[in-house]
């Protein structure tokens, strides 16, 4: 659903969603998972929380607008809540936007109803239980072992629905440009046709840039995660020339050779006297 507003030119978007647990648990939760995704709580009943903008318009994706998320929270029975999402962004271009709202708040229940496990902390080897994000004997941060799918699918979704748009936008100026132009630059007088030229050059270069955004965005989304290449053998780093090999030593034919060498030969003693011999008994 989006609404727009004259005075703020928001549009908003809400659904539900059913969670785990008991009312203040989940709100409690909710708020220390909300600052993991750049949200700055504001109050907690209700639950409402703000994300300002982290690009502009043009390069944002919708998760990087200026967000006012409002989430109201009913108990159906002491194990589980139903939240309300209710977003308000400054701006929706397609129904993709739309979900990838709706995988954001699926990330953010999925990080707040994760299993609590114990944490040691890497600098004074404290355990810490419970989700927390700094030691509570140093204050050292501690990094997450295992971070949801949800959060993936959440990334994938918001570059793939802001490709979407830029792809879109640049289709419609490809289309629209010649159809405004040619008429133009076909049936006006002079002046019309230069204008004519003029508008299609710079329909046509906004078109090609939106493009190349698009696709831009979308192979960087795609290869966010590409794991790194497997590390060549020793052999194929470095070659061994013909030239290096004719100035390494030849190797022994046998290994009696090879450790026969390295004996050196003891002289002849010149004072050893010839032994005895027995001449026959008679």
């Amino acid at each position: 659903m989006m609404n727009t507003n004259n005075a703020s030119r928001t549009a908003e978007h809400h659904f539900r969603k059913v969670i785990p647990g008991s009312i203040d648990t989940v709100r409690q939760r909710l708020c220390d998972v909300l600052e993991d995704f750049g949200y700055i709580v504001l109050s907690e009943n209700p639950l409402q929380a703000r994300r300002p903008a982290k690009h502009n318009m043009i390069t944002a994706n919708v998760l990087e607008y200026d967000t006012q998320l409002t989430i109201a929270l009913k108990s159906l029975s002491p194990a589980s809540t139903v939240a309300t999402f209710d977003y308000s962004v400054t701006y929706i271009f397609a129904n993709s936007e739309r979900l990838a709202l709706e995988r954001e708040a699926d990330a953010i229940i999925a990080l707040a109803t994760a299993p609590m496990k114990q944490s040691v902390c890497p600098a004074c080897d404290t355990e810490n239980a419970g989700g927390v994000r700094f030691c509570r004997a140093c204050g050292t941060p501690i990094a997450r072992s295992k971070l949801p799918a949800e959060l993936e699918v959440m990334r994938l979704m918001a570059g793939g629905s802001a490709a979407q748009v830029e792809v879109s936008w640049g289709v419609v100026l490809a289309l629209l440009t010649p159809l405004i132009a040619l008429p133009m630059i076909l049936l006006g007088k002079p002046k019309l046709v230069a204008v004519g030229w003029l508008l299609l050059a710079i329909g046509e270069l906004l078109a090609a840039l939106y493009l190349l955004w698009g696709s831009r965005r979308l192979y960087r989304t795609l290869n966010a995660n590409q794991p790194a290449q497997p590390e060549a053998p020793l052999e194929e780093l470095k070659a061994v020339s013909a030239t290096e090999r004719n100035l390494l030593p030849q190797p022994p034919a046998s290994v009696t050779e090879g450790t026969t060498e390295l004996i050196e030969p003891q002289p002849l003693s010149t004072s050893a006297k010839p032994a005895k011999t027995t001449g026959a008994l008679d």
